[in-house]
């Protein structure tokens, strides 16, 4: 019998619900330091954003200059991880390419925004370049003409996301973790000030401290959070046909709406245009493909590498992220209840988050206190002033359509 069928257990160290990278990557780190460690997910491993991900993973962000810092050493801490340590202590590669990645101009004013960003990165020593259109194309000779130029990231790349998930799954349960999945969760229980468990459809699991790493489906156990604070974002992602070597390096363009890699069979893989979606996407618990947001995708990719253009699309999937309104994530202690913690929001970008998180929320949960700077992640800080929707990944997508990027 397997850990996913095995009864759950009456009590461990920490209950953590979710089983995507966070919630695999926190498992691993708490498990090899000794704790017991129970996992719990509605569906199976990897089945939620993580495996409906398009796999792109590297340091920083231009979209947050006021947590631009403590971005960057997460991420940074993430990228080496995934290069040394992680697959030292697991034994994979996780089929990891450090390719570096580009994020596209389209437009003069992504232009002006993408180079006053690397302006301010690099004086903060962060390695990223900007270079016009003919620098790019010399870079990646398939961009179309009408490019802008591109801030080009060093330290980017892209992975097999399910290798990387199971990979961490599988070292957890190394050190004796349990699985415990199609087990939906339903609340987590406190008394006297202090998380003392969840309750699961199969059974009540008392734990000294609880993990609610369930991205889009948070606020199913945290009903407290202010309305807004984190919302279920449905993605939507095609891939085509294999070809040879067109895209050597990820891309993402239109303040990272758009975003996409070769694989390494070939194939391309491209996703984004919510705004053509239902509500923007906003909201949606379903995982249905919206034909108009597809399209959005193809016209895309094929605008902007004009040698795409006649690529048989082959496969279309839709995944449900949990966005934030801020556009961060949250990972920390949560609410009054001491022993609650959150690892959730991350817009999309938890591959670049993931590993590092599981580390910092192990250090925090045995420890007491992380060597990252986790305050711009604060998972109350909502709570405290208020869920003002203000994602720099969504803003003006249906209020101002005249700066969208290439369209026919």
């Amino acid at each position: 019998m397997n850990n996913e069928q095995r009864p759950v257990p009456a009590q461990v160290d920490v209950a953590i619900v979710g089983a995507g990278v966070a919630g695999c990557s926190i498992a691993y780190q708490l498990a090899k330091r000794g704790k017991s460690v129970a996992v719990f997910d509605q569906r199976g491993i990897c089945s939620g954003a993580s495996g409906r991900n398009g796999g792109i993973t590297g340091t920083g962000s231009a979209l947050h200059s006021d947590a631009g810092e403590a971005i960057h050493a997460l991420t940074s801490e993430n990228f080496g991880m995934l290069q040394d340590e992680l697959a030292r202590e697991l034994g994979d590669d996780f089929s990891l390419l450090v390719t570096g990645g580009v994020d596209i101009a389209t437009t003069e004013e992504q232009a002006e925004f993408l180079k006053a960003a690397v302006e301010v990165q690099q004086a903060s020593e962060i390695d990223v370049e900007w270079l016009d259109g003919p620098q790019a194309r010399d870079l990646i000779p398939a961009l179309s003409e009408h490019v802008y130029g591109v801030e080009w990231k060093r330290n980017s790349g892209h992975l097999w996301p399910f290798q990387l998930v199971h990979a961490l799954a599988n070292g957890a349960r190394h050190y004796n973790a349990a699985f415990h999945t199609h087990t939906s969760v339903q609340r987590v229980l406190a008394s006297n000030g202090e998380a003392t468990g969840i309750e699961t459809e199969r059974g009540t699991v008392e734990a000294g401290a609880v993990v609610i790493a369930a991205n889009a489906w948070t606020r199913d156990l945290l009903p407290d959070l202010p309305d807004g604070a984190i919302v279920p974002s449905r993605g939507q992602i095609l891939v085509t046909q294999p070809v040879g070597q067109i895209l050597p390096m990820p891309f993402s363009t239109n303040y990272d709406k758009e975003y996409g890699r070769q694989t390494h069979s070939g194939q391309v893989l491209c996703g984004g245009f919510r705004r053509l979606d239902v509500d923007e996407g906003l909201g949606l618990f379903s995982e249905d493909v919206h034909p108009p947001a597809v399209g959005g995708i193809a016209n895309c990719l094929a605008s902007i590498f004009p040698k795409l253009a006649g690529l048989r699309v082959v496969r279309t999937w839709a995944g449900l992220m949990g966005f934030t309104a801020d556009g961060l994530p949250m990972i920390g202690a949560y609410g009054e209840n001491k022993g609650l913690f959150v690892a959730a929001g991350f817009n999309g970008g938890g591959f670049s988050y993931g590993p590092a998180t599981g580390k910092a929320m192990a250090q925090l949960i045995a420890n007491g206190r992380s060597t990252l700077d986790l305050g711009p992640f604060d998972p109350n800080r909502f709570a405290r002033g208020g869920a003002s929707w203000d994602n720099p990944f969504t803003a003006g997508e249906r209020n101002n359509p005249k700066k969208l990027s290439l369209e026919a």
